[in-house]
């Protein structure tokens, strides 16, 4: 069964000077074994999405299923928890434990699980080294953190691995061995959704854009038909093949190549 968003809109500060609606009226539904990426400027409403997907907070109007369990539902929260496993953007903010054994083990002993070999298969898919478990997750560097708040989450065995930004404070070869890590959690299954900003991200490495812009939903679809759009439109920078495809239309018309060769004396 999905995850599934009817009619959802959420208001922040509601009933006060503050009060700001950042999602409005938006319906989806992602698919199990599904990748999804949702894109969006900042401010645009994404993390209020991801949010919303796991009960951290609840629609102001509509609502979020979870395989058929209704995230306002209080006696169900709990099971909607250790199926929808999300990371922060910032790692660092949700560790909380004296070492990374105990910060991983953490979830599996709240649901009851056996804790060694959680962690065992969470470390393992992650790529981290059993000499870390010891180490203080607060002293690691930015990748390791990253490693440990993704295997924190995967030790729980959640059926729906969300991630918010997740590349924002990696470098390029550390963003790649993240997107590794995606490919083996898709191929075991799991449904994964990612925040971001990077359209690149979205279409190289998964099979679905969603494209929130000013609290609504104005794309849904294949990323292949997604670099079709005006991304501009959306405060969306396009791939940079993309943008040098474009500056070249701009500029040459409705000239063929063949033309510009010809008139430019170009030997090919």
């Amino acid at each position: 069964m999905p995850i599934e968003f009817e009619k959802v809109s959420y208001v922040y500060d509601k009933k006060t000077p503050f009060e700001k609606e950042a999602i409005s009226d938006i319906s989806f539904k992602i698919e199990d074994g599904e990748s999804l990426s949702i894109l969006g400027k900042t401010g645009s409403g994404k993390s209020t999405i991801l949010q919303l997907m796991n009960g951290i907070i609840r629609p102001t109007t509509g609502k979020v299923i979870v395989d058929g369990m209704v995230t306002t539902d209080k006696d169900k929260i709990f099971e909607i928890r250790k199926r929808v496993g999300l990371v922060f953007q910032n790692p660092e903010h949700q560790f909380f434990a004296d070492t990374v054994y105990q910060e991983i083990a953490f979830g599996p002993k709240n649901f009851g699980m056996d804790a060694d070999a959680a962690v065992k298969e969470a470390i393992r898919i992650v790529g981290l080294r059993w000499d870390i478990l010891s180490r203080s997750p607060f002293a690691l560097s930015g990748g390791e953190k990253r490693k440990v708040a993704i295997a924190s989450i995967i030790a729980c065995d959640p059926k729906y691995l969300i991630f918010d930004e997740p590349t924002s404070s990696l470098d390029p070869s550390s963003a790649k061995n993240f997107f590794e890590i995606l490919k083996t959690l898709k191929s075991n299954g799991k449904s994964v959704i990612i925040v971001t900003h990077s359209v690149e991200e979205a279409i190289y490495n998964f099979d679905r854009a969603l494209v929130v812009f000013n609290g609504k939903i104005v794309f849904d679809g294949n990323v292949k038909s997604f670099l079709e759009e005006d991304l501009t439109m959306y405060g969306l920078l396009p791939p940079p093949m993309v943008r040098l495809r474009e500056n070249i239309k701009k500029a040459c018309g409705n000239l063929r190549i063949e033309d510009l060769i010809r008139q430019n004396d170009i030997t090919i």
